[in-house]
């Protein structure tokens, strides 16, 4: 039973020594690969001007290097995917950037100007044209109340001057109505004085 607990003291304190020993062989794999390369080159023994590197730590810097370079790779795809996106987004935004300029020049077009009669004129020119119209016809209804006025007057006039026609005729009338009534008396007077004389 000694024998077998020996045994296991050994054995126990063999496989500790040995992962001390390798510890200490196996170079610290954190960092990038540049410092994993100079950490092998320095901890690589020499053999003449050669440099002697273990396999399990060639093997593993190849590992580490084909991982990193794996990994770079993706995170090139992402960022060249992530750029086509990008561009893609900057392209339709302009796109809508030209379309927003498009329809601001339309509206402003439309502000600054007015749609006559199926053509568009300007605001000037369309205030030019409405004032225009606004004096000549002004114009125009200041020489209709003139003439309205000289007419009215004109009217009055002839209606007063009808009134006096009236009147006289009137008075005219009245008077050789007078004059046929004296003469048919006189007439019946003379021929009564006839008759009587006879």
């Amino acid at each position: 039973m000694k024998k077998i607990v020996f045994w296991l003291v050994l054995f126990g304190f063999g496989s500790l020594w040995a992962q001390n020993v390798k510890k200490k062989k196996v170079p610290e794999w954190n960092g990038n690969i540049s410092s994993q390369f100079e950490e092998v080159f320095n901890k690589s023994g020499r053999y003449q001007d050669y440099k002697v590197i273990k396999s399990y730590w060639f093997t593993k810097l190849k590992k580490n290097t084909l991982d990193t370079l794996a990994s770079r790779e993706k995170e090139i795809k992402n960022l060249k995917a992530e750029i086509q996106h990008l561009n893609k987004k900057i392209n339709e935004l302009e796109y809508d950037i030209v379309q927003d300029k498009e329809m601001i020049d339309k509206l402003e077009n439309k502000v600054d100007n007015i749609n006559l009669f199926g053509s568009w004129l300007s605001k000037k020119t369309y205030n030019l044209i409405l004032w225009g119209i606004v004096s000549i016809l002004s114009i125009l209804l200041l020489f209709f109340i003139f003439k309205y006025r000289n007419s009215n007057l004109i009217t009055k006039e002839t209606l007063a001057n009808y009134k006096d026609l009236s009147d006289e005729y009137e008075s005219y009338r009245t008077q050789s109505l007078e004059r046929v009534q004296s003469l048919q008396r006189k007439l019946l007077d003379a021929t009564n004085n006839q008759s009587a004389n006879s």
